[in-house]
């Protein structure tokens, strides 16, 4: 999962004038190890993102998309007119009103969900409702397992991530560049494990 992270990123420009990625941890409790604010290069960022021991436990989503909108995207991080992107990298995902009223939440503050599912056999099919918190059905990227996740879900996000613009909710933007955000959200797991 962590070179999944890092792959994403490397297909971005990261630095404090264009894109800056967060990630954010989560099992029962939910972390952001790495700040939008943290790294302002790809190289350092990726390092970063390979010392993260992943979390053992259970899956909850809700309170990582919480903590997503009040520390992640907190107003007094981000800057103003720019795109606010969270990828969510998930083998597990059950249905629960608080994982609809969190990702309502985040999507009401112009936060983009993107949904990568990771569909192994014998898992609980998280398609179906990974489909009602994504922002749209385009934003739903599915694999058949971890070792998908370089190969068949990094171009999907980075083509259809990059190609997002801010588009405010009631006045226009300014003309200028468009500045982006990344944030990945993953569950960690015993990857060797049935």
């Amino acid at each position: 999962m962590l070179n999944y992270v890092s792959t994403v990123v490397r297909g971005y420009n990261i630095s404090p004038n264009c894109v800056r990625a967060a990630v954010i941890r989560y099992s029962d409790r939910a972390e952001a190890p790495i700040q939008l604010t943290s790294y302002g290069d790809v190289n350092s960022l990726v390092q970063a993102i390979g010392r993260i021991q992943l979390l053992g436990g259970g899956s909850n989503l809700a309170t990582a998309l919480d903590l997503l909108r009040s520390q992640v995207f907190a107003s007094n991080v981000v800057r103003s007119n720019t795109v606010r992107i969270a990828v969510i990298v998930t083998d597990q995902l059950q249905s629960s009103s608080q994982i609809t009223t969190a990702s309502n939440n985040a999507r009401s503050q112009q936060i983009t969900i993107v949904g990568v599912a990771i569909t192994q056999p014998g898992r609980v099919n998280v398609n179906f409702f990974m489909n009602s918190i994504v922002s749209d059905r385009n934003c739903l990227i599915q694999v058949g397992d971890y070792s998908q996740l370089v190969s068949l879900a990094t171009d999907r996000v980075i083509r259809q991530c990059a190609c997002l613009r801010y588009i405010p909710p009631t006045t226009p933007a300014p003309p200028g560049p468009d500045p982006r955000k990344l944030f990945v959200a993953f569950k960690g797991v015993d990857l060797y494990s049935t």
